[in-house]
């Protein structure tokens, strides 16, 4: 039996390629229907990222961005969703390092008052979060999980308990980017997380098409989309097209929304 939607979490990098131009896409993404958009904070070392999305990340970097720049961002992105009555929910993707440097209970109000729903923070674990998870619920905020192939069912079952109101499913092991395949290997891993866990499955990591995501109705409740976001807005910005317009098309092409 199929689910009556599927979801989709988007994904951006902050001031990639520009403040103005990441803000015009992440308002093009959430127009388009996506339920979740992640906001990726850029850092030095993006040791999950594929090379597309650490590309963007050096590129912002080199921009000038920094953490202030990005709750400045967030600000903005809030209040315009607000303005058009847009719900998507605001999620920061970020490392470890990010936090520590600015604080991370400075980071998690400051992310509250942005109007932040949630965080994804890969390299914090559960065993050595620095009290991300206790202090995320603290202030208000979902600290999403992070189940990756080798995770045991045991550990499974733990960050269920632990996580917030969804846990992040990584396809498979390695990089962001575009090599995943739906196929029974894939599928057999998603039913051994669904007989431990009990929170929805937002699946990522090379999701990057419809037929992809057609594949996965009835399957997983989410699909995570981010370096062919990511590349989109590269080739758009690149294009002198309206990225904003063009995200928006691109986000209903992945939802199946006809025009």
């Amino acid at each position: 039996m199929k689910e009556e939607n599927i979801k989709l979490m988007g994904h951006i990098v902050a001031s990639f390629p520009s403040f103005g131009e990441s803000l015009e896409a992440a308002l093009g993404i959430a127009r388009g229907g996506a339920e979740y958009l992640e906001v990726q904070f850029p850092f030095s070392d993006p040791n999950a990222d594929g090379v597309v999305i650490a590309s963007a990340c050096e590129e912002s970097l080199k921009n000038g961005f920094n953490t202030d720049l990005g709750f400045e961002f967030l600000q903005r992105l809030n209040e315009a969703f607000k303005q058009r009555d847009i719900k998507t929910k605001i999620l920061i993707m970020t490392y470890g390092n990010i936090l520590f440097a600015y604080g991370i209970e400075k980071f998690l109000k400051k992310a509250k008052e942005c109007g932040v729903f949630g965080l994804i923070v890969p390299d914090l674990s559960l065993q050595n979060d620095e009290r991300l998870f206790e202090l995320s619920k603290k202030h208000g905020l979902e600290n999403i999980a992070l189940i990756a192939p080798y995770t045991d069912t045991k550990r499974m079952e733990k960050l269920d308990r632990a996580t917030g109101s969804l846990i992040y499913v990584v396809a498979r092991n390695g990089i962001t980017g575009d090599g995943t395949s739906i196929d029974s290997t894939l599928l057999e891993y998603i039913k051994r997380v669904k007989k431990h866990t009990t929170k929805p499955i937002a699946l990522g990591f090379g999701i990057h098409s419809r037929e992809q995501i057609d594949a996965l109705y009835g399957i997983v409740p989410i699909v995570v989309v981010g370096s062919a976001f990511v590349r989109m807005i590269a080739q758009s910005a690149e294009q002198k097209v309206n990225l904003q317009d063009r995200l928006y098309q691109f986000t209903r092409e992945l939802l199946g929304i006809t025009f």
